[in-house]
């Protein structure tokens, strides 16, 4: 598997070595290689993608069985479950249609079909079905803003200097967690503080307290591909993160947090998917 997450190996340093958090990770034995795993949050599923986001596929976590969603390219970014584990959330584009043109389809789980939805792709993953509040960039001034789905208003969330990008809505709402090249910051989702430096790296999910993120800090020999990647937990209050794994040869990656602190997460070098979990 290949990545374009390419942050540096210098970042590595001021982060602390708590490995004994982590659990030893537990492969899930799947046909196929896949990656950025984002589990529901009642642990009975996760949804994967494949190399270049291509496809949507839902794995059962007890059976272990995987169905195909949506074959096609570009679909695999970005996907969101809703907060009953009930139905989630994807982007699809015709064949001849450009990604811009994507269109948002939510899933049953239960009907085990899909329907198109009147909302724009731009404003996944941080749509559940429920929140009235989504998050997304602005594609002029590369800033967060933030939107109301009711009301159609929008306003500015990150109002200091910077191109920001992947945009996280805390589980409560009330906060997002932003990037601004290789940091990581935490905003208020009103737009009206300036904002806190967590870390740095590629934030890719809350805890359910919302007191922690977890992500991943890749780095290279070369400036170009992937030489490794581990899994970081950053503290949001005291901005103190965590390195959750140490190895040599495998590339981790992705890690979703859901149920009582398990984590799922992908090996980019094997596209492998496994399962651990977080003592807090």
């Amino acid at each position: 598997m290949k990545t374009k997450f390419l942050l540096g190996a210098t970042l590595l340093l001021g982060i602390q070595l708590q490995a004994q958090e982590f659990s030893k990770p537990k492969e899930i034995s799947l046909k196929g290689s896949f990656t950025n795993p984002v589990a529901s949050p009642d642990g009975k599923y996760a949804l994967l993608t494949q190399e270049h986001n291509h496809g949507v596929y839902l794995l059962n976590m007890t059976t272990k069985k995987i169905t195909p969603i949506s074959p096609k390219d570009g679909n695999g970014y970005g996907y969101a479950w809703s907060p009953d584990s009930k139905t989630f959330y994807f982007k699809e584009k015709g064949e001849k249609d450009y990604f811009s043109d994507s269109k948002v389809k939510a899933y049953s789980i239960s009907q085990k079909k899909s329907k198109s939805l009147e909302l724009n792709h731009n404003f996944l993953p941080s749509y559940n079905g429920k929140n009235e509040i989504v998050v997304h960039t602005n594609p002029s001034s590369l800033k967060i803003e933030a939107t109301n789905l009711k009301t159609s208003k929008s306003w500015i969330v990150t109002n200091n200097e910077g191109q920001f990008y992947n945009a996280i809505i805390s589980n409560d709402g009330k906060k997002v967690a932003v990037h601004n090249g290789a940091d990581i910051w935490v905003y208020d989702i009103n737009g009206t503080d300036k904002g806190k430096r967590i870390g740095q790296g590629i934030a890719t999910s809350w805890s359910s307290d919302d007191k922690y993120l977890i992500g991943f800090l890749d780095e290279s020999h070369d400036g170009h591909s992937v030489s490794n990647s581990e899994i970081i937990l950053f503290d949001v209050e005291n901005s103190r993160a965590s390195k959750l794994t140490s190895t040599e040869n495998q590339i981790e990656m992705f890690p979703s947090l859901y149920g009582n602190n398990q984590i799922i997460f992908s090996d980019e070098k094997t596209g492998k998917i496994y399962t651990s979990t977080l003592k807090l």
